[in-house]
């Protein structure tokens, strides 16, 4: 079993080459898979690398490839067990960040439905405020309160 020492996976082209090197064809690759051909044309066809979903796991299976394991952590990230050199480990503190700074961004764009009890009687579908948990008409965009005691701190 042949391991890819690259630790973010396998180029299209590398691909192509190992199952060259196996003697398949795409058609033989894909039967043996359990995948559709065009599967086989597509992720030959990426430029970059790649080594996540189902159907790559299942060609790396049948042309005998594993991928490495990467462990992000705060400290040092390891390859089974050996440390990534320093430019590497840079790199990948920046991928961390850059995702982190990305589910940030996200978590505070998102919008659920708001599920209020209308006068209808029916659940609200209208999307909440960001971060927030009900629309702009169940409280989402709330000013305080407009009456009696409120009024008088206005």
């Amino acid at each position: 079993m042949s391991i890819l020492s690259k630790y973010y996976g396998i180029a299209g082209a590398e691909l192509r080459a190992e199952r060259k090197a196996a003697g398949l064809s795409q058609a033989n690759l894909a039967e043996r898979a359990g995948i559709g051909r065009h599967a086989v044309v597509y992720w030959e066809k990426k430029p970059e690398k790649f080594w996540r979903g189902w159907a790559i796991q299942r060609m790396f299976k049948v042309l005998g490839l594993t991928v490495l394991s990467v462990y992000y952590t705060t400290t040092r990230a390891r390859v089974d067990g050996d440390l990534l050199k320093d430019r590497e480990q840079e790199r990948l503190d920046w991928l961390c960040e850059a995702h982190n700074a990305r589910v940030r961004a996200r978590a505070a764009r998102y919008r659920q439905p708001c599920g209020a009890k209308t006068r209808k009687g029916h659940a609200c579908r209208l999307l909440s405020e960001p971060g927030r948990r009900r629309c702009k008409f169940h409280g989402g965009r709330s000013t305080g309160l407009r009456m009696g005691k409120g009024k008088a701190h206005d």
